[in-house]
């Protein structure tokens, strides 16, 4: 998944058209008869050229990065949100430690910002050449152009993801839905099958939600599932998966290797839902065959969260 603070380039997901964007760069040095043109992203660890023109006369290949406080012409338009257009560096003392000026020998750039959707920069898109420059204002508005065309990229990503994580989320609690966690549990269990390691299953469910509802309303039984779900999120590991598959149903594979361990996270978890004032039944399984189908592995998990719901019950009807 993309995002503003992380390398694009690192995106294991290939959501980037690199090729468009290749083309693209190419396709302005050669506009522009520039040795060198780029689309740079900005990080807090820096510059990074994701995309750098095919030419031998460009010394900055694509994953190049460049720590954060040189003074490059890149970093001038981040910080500012401007247009930069430098004809001739070498009569600017400001460019006298811009490394592409003394170790590369650059004397001209013209560069523009990139932006995120919200608003946040992403870079820039840029030509650079050896000698002293005057470019044409009609190649200006087309760089310009270029711009708008790669923002309009980002743009569409961004909607892209958000439409992916609306899929497989769920809107009340922002944890996984059903079909995120089968999707994601059944790579897991695969990857698990591959190593021979092995899986912990809790099956949650809201003791008394109905009654809840009635009584206070459903905007209090909302309220009620999202702090429970704050509750599980706050206690399992960043490469466990929850969800919420039912009404007041919730499902955590966790990367529990042990019953004991499995046991501990269990209890964390009662521990800390009593604590908000939230009763649940839960089921736990530790999955020594991922091989078996992740539905059986559920229902396990299902009958034995039923049997502390039903313990639970005949406890306190023989406490009355």
């Amino acid at each position: 998944m993309l995002r503003s603070d992380q390398w694009v380039l690192e995106d294991e997901q290939g959501l980037l058209p690199t090729k468009k964007w290749q083309k693209t760069a190419n396709v302005m040095a050669r506009i522009f008869k520039a040795p060198a043109g780029f689309i740079v992203q900005h990080s807090p660890e820096g510059y990074q050229v994701v995309i750098a023109s095919k030419q031998d006369t460009n010394p900055y290949p694509a994953a190049s990065v460049i720590p954060p406080d040189t003074n490059i012409f890149c970093r001038k338009i981040v910080e500012t949100g401007q247009e930069l257009y430098v004809r001739n560096a070498a009569s600017d003392p400001f460019w006298d430690d811009n490394p592409e000026v003394v170790n590369d020998g650059f004397l001209s750039y013209y560069g523009l910002p990139l932006f995120w959707p919200d608003g946040t920069p992403f870079g820039t898109i840029c030509v650079m050449d050896f000698e002293t420059t005057e470019y044409h204002q009609d190649y200006l508005e087309l760089m310009s152009e270029l711009r708008d065309l790669l923002e309009s990229d980002l743009i569409l990503l961004d909607q892209y993801q958000t439409i992916s994580e609306l899929a497989v989320s769920d809107e009340l609690t922002q944890l996984y839905n059903r079909r995120g966690f089968f999707n994601t549990a059944r790579q897991r269990l695969a990857l698990a099958k591959r190593s021979q390691g092995r899986l912990g299953l809790l099956y949650l469910d809201a003791d008394n939600l109905k009654r809840l509802n009635d009584n206070k309303g459903h905007k209090t039984g909302d309220l009620h599932l999202k702090k429970l779900a704050d509750v599980i999120g706050n206690n399992i590991r960043e490469d466990d998966i929850a969800a919420r598959i039912g009404g007041d149903e919730f499902v955590v594979l966790s990367s529990s290797n042990t019953q004991l361990e499995l046991n501990v996270l269990e209890q964390r978890l009662s521990k800390d839902l009593n604590k908000e004032g939230i009763s649940v039944s839960i089921g736990s399984v530790l999955i020594d065959d991922p091989s078996k189908d992740l539905h059986s592995w559920l229902s396990l998990a299902d009958d034995r969260m039923y049997e502390q719901k039903k313990l639970k019950l005949n406890t306190l009807i023989e406490n009355q």
